[in-house]
């Protein structure tokens, strides 16, 4: 008997032995009444039966994206709990085939697994653009009631902690999926897949620093230091790593500059390049356009200097006074987004037991400097 017709026949045991597997695997599926929790599995199996029996077992004709959709909706439901399903659906019709025929032909296994494949991916691709939405417009309705709070002055510790665990939870989330996403696909992805994968985790990666960022604004805000984890390191070497991770755009107006091979110290070099970045951020943003970012790091004695210089409008003496207090911007500033960069890069400096200068003059253009000794103490 083929593989179709065993499917055709059987149909009925295969979703039942189905549901009944999903619901004791996965604990959330108990709360789903029987036609939600089979979606659109009968019409999926039809489909397969109708392929088994063409001449072409590679070809299906369904689609599986409602069941994505559906699923997206569920709030304990994660793409893991969507690839187990279609893992458990396709173990089951191997097992009902073993019992009810005979050995299938190879052609007919490739079809079923390749099927399965293909349903995989089409839910998990609706799936991660729902969630994607969803955690949108919650970040969306948690940055406007941050904005109401800073304007009535009531913003509270504990509120900020609250919301960076709530956002750094769905972050980690898709961290760890598109990593399983990656290796489960990584047989048949092509270049865009690869491309679009790795998309994703550098995203996902900058909105983590990001909520980095606002923990530590936070500790300052509240008078404590930026936590560091001094180790021995070559900045000059990890600010290049640093430099070659950000767009071909910023990167590209970068000039990098030290008079040594290397720059040794015993410092958090992690923290030093996420203050880099927001100083080389700012003079992208605010210096001339198209002008050279100059990043100049030398080492002089027990300390280090690392200055990031650009051309442009000078910023106003009256305001450089106030550069470094949180949520400030120039007058001229109509950039949307928090004002926590310099207030980080400062805090990073006097962690290392160390200070934040500037200079900025019509002649001179704009310099920040940071300097902090060579090593660190407890």
């Amino acid at each position: 008997m083929s593989a179709a017709n065993i499917l055709s026949v059987n149909k009925k045991i295969i979703i039942e032995r189905w549901t009944t597997s999903v619901r004791n695997k996965i604990p959330d599926a108990h709360q789903y009444n029987l036609p939600v929790l089979k979606n659109n599995i009968p019409n999926l199996i039809e489909a397969l039966i109708i392929a088994l029996e063409s001449d072409d077992a590679r070809n299906p004709v369904f689609k599986s994206e409602s069941h994505g959709r559906e699923r997206a909706h569920k709030t304990q439901y994660t793409i893991i709990h969507i690839i187990k399903e279609y893992h458990m659906l396709k173990d089951t019709i191997f097992d009902v085939i073993d019992e009810y025929g005979d050995n299938i032909e190879t052609r007919e296994r490739d079809g079923i697994m390749f099927a399965i494949d293909q349903a995989i991916e089409q839910a998990c691709e609706v799936f991660y653009q729902i969630r994607t939405d969803q955690r949108k417009e919650a970040m969306d309705k948690a940055e406007n009631l941050l904005s109401d709070l800073e304007k009535q002055g009531i913003m509270r510790d504990n509120f900020i902690a609250s919301l960076s665990h709530d956002l750094r939870g769905p972050l980690n989330n898709t961290i760890q999926l598109v990593e399983l996403l990656d290796e489960h696909l990584s047989p048949v992805k092509d270049e865009f897949v690869d491309h679009i994968l790795k998309g994703i985790a550098k995203s996902t990666a900058k909105g983590n620093e990001l909520i980095s960022n606002l923990l530590d604004v936070n500790l300052i805000q509240a008078g404590n230091p930026v936590p560091i984890h001094p180790e021995k390191s070559d900045l000059l070497e990890d600010i290049r790593v640093s430099i070659d991770s950000l767009k071909p755009s910023v990167r590209e107006r970068i000039s990098l500059q030290c008079l040594q091979h290397k720059v040794m110290g015993y410092w958090d070099s992690g923290a030093i390049c996420r203050a880099v970045d927001n100083l080389i951020s700012n003079a992208y943003k605010y210096g001339a356009k198209g002008s050279v970012i100059t990043l100049n790091l030398q080492q002089e004695g027990e300390q280090t200097i690392l200055s990031v210089h650009n051309e442009g409008n000078p910023i106003p003496l009256d305001q450089q006074k106030k550069l470094f207090d949180l949520y400030f911007r120039a007058n001229n500033d109509k950039s949307n987004g928090w004002g926590l960069g310099l207030t980080l890069v400062k805090g990073i400096a006097e962690a290392h037991q160390g200070k934040l200068d500037v200079i900025s003059n019509a002649n001179h253009g704009t310099t920040f400097s940071m300097i902090i000794p060579n090593q660190v103490s407890h």
